[in-house]
């Protein structure tokens, strides 16, 4: 491992796992808390809740995901749900941490689900916020890249600036403030990454090693045993909020939160609130 201080509080380390190099991000000492980020993002969507933690007591730990931000992009088959539990336990075990509050948001949602069903003394408590994993994607996402050239077309057309722009408008309930034009070029940027393409087509073409259900992992959900809890944006125009009743369903005994005025992203958009929320989750008060 290699450290590389990049603010203050917030440390960039690089940790090997499986002989894939992984950036995690880290912050605070304290009760472990593993944030797992959405797609085509990366870990520092989530400086201001690893702030927030480390100043609470907490130590952070956000790493970016496989085939993500700084961390490895092998492509092909190496992408799996298993692949993602096995690596973030990984990523536990390189920092002598055994067993952790798990917080995925979106794909990371999805991952969180997977690392608690298939590593479930690892994961202390679980929070999944707007998560994938409940709604069928539409056919184009699940099947697009194993058809010859239609990946690569879609992919060229989800890059340019008015489709990005578009994409972000529908993902915040208030798309005036919070798409602004460094929004914009951060998503073309990472969508203009030949590695990113290469991922997002790998994922595609292996779907249903990537999904809940083609995985053989959904019947394991009912398995969950540590405390839960689902978020979800009232506003939520990518994964509507009403799949929060089907996470709970498939969950017993979690606890729901919608949360209003809020779109896809709660830990930006409503980040007083999404932070209360985790925080008293994490202290195991009841929350409302």
């Amino acid at each position: 491992m290699h450290n590389l201080k990049e603010q203050v509080g917030i440390e960039a380390t690089t940790v090997t796992v499986d002989g894939l190099r992984l950036r995690v991000l880290t912050a605070g000492e304290g009760p472990a808390v593993l944030l797992l980020h959405g797609f085509l993002v990366n870990a520092d969507d989530w400086r201001p809740t690893i702030a927030c933690l480390a100043g609470q007591g907490y130590r952070a730990i956000a790493p970016d995901a496989l085939g993500f931000g700084h961390s490895d992009k092998p492509g092909g088959a190496a992408y799996s749900l298993q692949r993602y539990a096995d690596l973030n336990a990984g990523v536990l075990d390189a920092l002598g941490v055994p067993s952790a509050a798990v917080v995925g948001h979106s794909m990371g949602g999805k991952h969180a689900l997977a690392t608690t069903v298939l590593h479930p003394a690892r994961v202390s408590r679980l929070l999944i916020a707007d998560s994938e994993g409940f709604m069928q994607l539409p056919l184009f996402m699940r099947k697009g890249g194993a058809l010859p050239f239609l990946g690569e077309a879609i992919l060229s057309l989800s890059a340019l600036p008015p489709v990005i722009r578009m994409q972000l408008r529908a993902a915040f309930a208030d798309p005036a403030r919070f798409v602004t034009p460094e929004l914009v070029t951060r998503g073309r940027e990472t969508l203009g990454d030949p590695q990113v393409r290469q991922t997002m087509l790998a994922l595609s073409r292996n779907y249903e090693a990537n999904d809940l259900k083609g995985s053989g992992l959904w019947p394991r959900l009912s398995a969950i045993r540590c405390p839960t809890l689902i978020v979800w944006g009232a506003e939520d125009r990518l994964f509507p909020a009403r799949y929060a009743q089907e996470a709970q369903k498939a969950i017993p005994g979690a606890q729901v939160v919608i949360i209003p005025r809020c779109g896809h992203f709660p830990q930006i958009e409503a980040q007083e609130r999404f932070h209360g929320l985790l925080l008293g989750f994490l202290a195991g008060q009841e929350v409302r």
